[in-house]
């Protein structure tokens, strides 16, 4: 099996912890559990005892989860070790070589790149940057073949922050139903659009809908690797399949405090801190692009903790990264990661004082360089 290097996640593994200031990640700046939990919350997780629990989740954290969507119960939902292995069971519960993944980008690219180790063809459909980074769905149309068997796309997206409307998802639902195709959505973001209006999953606008979510972004607690799929139950069984096979069960703790948080008045405490923390630091960076506009420009995140920013200088995105880290102790992530040179992803989630200090830092760094 041949598996490309997971550059999104190995660039932040080996240099995010070594640097002064941190913008690569795209999540919230995370909760402590003090922070999250009350004193008698706190002295119940004591009591928690430290078995194995329901390999696909606990039955009253899958019920939770599920009233978060329309006409759904536990059994359309598994509980998974993060997000990312909720994707990684998807792809090996759905997918077979010499079936085709239709996958727009771009995108956080775990599923393009597991598919592609299970020679699955993957056709990239792209996100445009003159339509606001929305895709043309005349070229989603034309990427649909007899042997589709599923379209992945990310919203609210990551890197850039645009978010799919409801008309788009419609008419993308559409496609798919005609061919009896499944459509996966990334929803990782999910309630954190700036506007407070959260959008609809794809696991209540298509009976084939299959969603990703989980507690690591928007929700701004990434350290109890707590994911989920929500969709279909013979897609959640296969899912199950798979989960046998890897991490068997999450952690009781997790799970805990899991059920605590999906309820629906603390999700939306979480996620008004959350979206209070996003505008005003998008705020700070469009300020600071203003004041930098000669060598960068952005089209403003509508959602997410993160901004994909252009920039002008002639030098290849990783080469820059590297030269803001050694020279500067700053972390971003560059558009190479996404195969889109040329780009920078800056992280707006961080505390505010952080991400003030390292912009000054970056605006030093970029003014070395011009002179």
């Amino acid at each position: 099996m041949d598996i490309v290097e997971f550059s999104i996640e190995r660039i932040q593994s080996l240099y995010e912890n070594t640097v002064d200031y941190n913008l690569s990640d795209s999540g919230v700046h995370p909760y402590t559990l003090r922070e999250l939990l009350d004193a008698e919350q706190i002295n119940q997780l004591l009591d928690v005892e430290l078995g194995y629990g329901w390999t696909n989740g606990g039955v009253e954290l899958r019920q939770s989860i599920s009233k978060l969507y329309k006409d759904k119960n536990a059994d359309n939902v598994i509980v998974t070790n993060g997000s990312a292995e909720a994707n990684f069971v998807l792809v090996m519960g759905m997918l077979n070589p010499g079936d085709e993944l239709v996958v727009i980008v771009p995108n956080y690219l775990q599923i393009w790149g597991w598919a592609k180790a299970l020679n699955v063809k993957v056709v990239e459909v792209p996100l445009r940057e003159e339509l606001g980074w929305l895709p043309d769905l005349d070229e989603l149309k034309d990427a649909i073949t007899p042997n589709t068997k599923m379209i992945s796309y990310c919203s609210p997206n990551n890197p850039t922050g645009s978010v799919l409307p409801q008309e788009t998802l419609e008419q993308i639902v559409d496609l798919a139903r005609a061919q009896g195709i499944y459509v996966h959505a990334d929803e990782v973001y999910k309630g954190s659009e700036l506007d407070g209006n959260e959008g609809p999953s794809i696991a209540d606008l298509y009976e084939k809908g299959i969603a990703t979510n989980g507690l690591s972004k928007a929700m701004a607690l990434p350290g109890l690797r707590v994911g989920w799929l929500a969709g279909p139950k013979d897609v959640i069984d296969r899912a199950w399949h798979c989960k046998d096979y890897t991490s068997i069960t999450t952690s009781s703790v997790s799970e805990f405090a899991a059920n605590i948080v999906v309820q629906p008045q603390k999700r939306s405490e979480i996620l008004e801190r959350s979206r209070t923390i996003l505008n005003q630091n998008v705020a700070t960076l469009d300020e600071w692009i203003k004041q930098n506009s000669e060598n960068y420009s952005c089209q403003l995140p509508q959602a997410g903790g993160m901004a994909f920013v252009r920039y002008s200088m002639n030098i290849n995105s990783t080469d820059l990264v590297h030269r803001m880290r050694t020279e500067r102790s700053i972390m971003l992530l560059p558009g190479d990661c996404y195969g889109m040179d040329g780009y920078i992803r800056i992280g707006v989630g961080a505390p505010s004082d952080h991400l003030k200090a390292g912009l000054a830092q970056l605006h030093e760094f970029t003014r070395g360089l011009n002179d």
